[in-house]
């Protein structure tokens, strides 16, 4: 695939880790670096990017920086913007830093294992459809159950997807998003959705998991030690 010409990517790296003991899950160790610092070079090494957003505390900015040099010798314009309550305030503000890229990449810097390939095939499919997001099958048996945990049905799981980041978007369409839609939502293709517009899903990566809880992080440096940091 050719270079997304105006391409900007969002990493997501204002969350209080508060599932996590008291340990700032993006400064953990993984692999003796921090473990926001795999997706900050991975993605800021994608072919095209001109922009690089780092939404996060005040005082970590220096240390983003640090994590992005090779992106910004290569001319990746840095960004670094203050989280906000929710979310998607998060994702506005990094919008709002950089108002006019043609696409835009939203990514939780909590996914380190996050891959340049995975990337390419979000952009590929945002390009053809306007909105694409990455998906993987769910293999648990999925229950609905209402309020007191009784069973209402077994969910057909063929056509369900566990939906990772990153996300891609058409610019305009992103924007949009953000300006109409008020009520709290989990992602931003959710956003889109509510526009009515339709979001694509494109295969996801099953080592590319979130870190949340301390067992996460556990498992997330078994696999680093197993090379799933590696692409193919």
């Amino acid at each position: 695939m050719p270079p997304v010409d105006g391409l900007a990517v969002i990493i997501l790296a204002a969350g209080s880790s508060s599932r996590m003991g008291g340990v700032d899950k993006l400064r953990a160790d993984l692999g003796g670096r921090p473990l926001i610092a795999h997706s900050i070079e991975t993605l800021g090494a994608i072919e095209g990017v001109q922009a690089l957003v780092l939404v996060g505390p005040v005082d970590h900015y220096a240390e983003f920086g640090l994590y992005a040099t090779d992106a910004i010798l290569r001319g990746v314009q840095l960004r670094c913007v203050q989280g906000g309550r929710r979310r998607q305030d998060s994702v506005a503000a990094a919008i709002a830093a950089v108002p006019d890229a043609a696409w835009y990449l939203v990514h939780d810097g909590a996914r380190p294992f996050v891959t340049a390939d995975l990337a390419r095939r979000v952009l590929e499919g945002a390009r053809r459809h306007g909105a694409a997001i990455p998906g993987v099958s769910v293999t648990d048996t999925i229950k609905h159950i209402d309020v007191d945990g009784r069973i209402l049905a077994t969910v057909e799981r063929a056509s369900l997807r566990a939906v990772q980041t990153p996300q891609g978007f058409a610019g305009s369409l992103l924007r949009r998003a953000h300006a109409e839609v008020t009520s709290d939502v989990t992602d931003d293709a959710a956003m889109v959705e509510w526009l009515g517009s339709s979001v694509f899903v494109v295969p996801g990566d099953p080592a590319n998991m979130k870190v949340t809880t301390p067992t996460d992080l556990t498992v997330a440096r078994a696999l680093f030690a197993a090379g799933a940091h590696r692409e193919a």
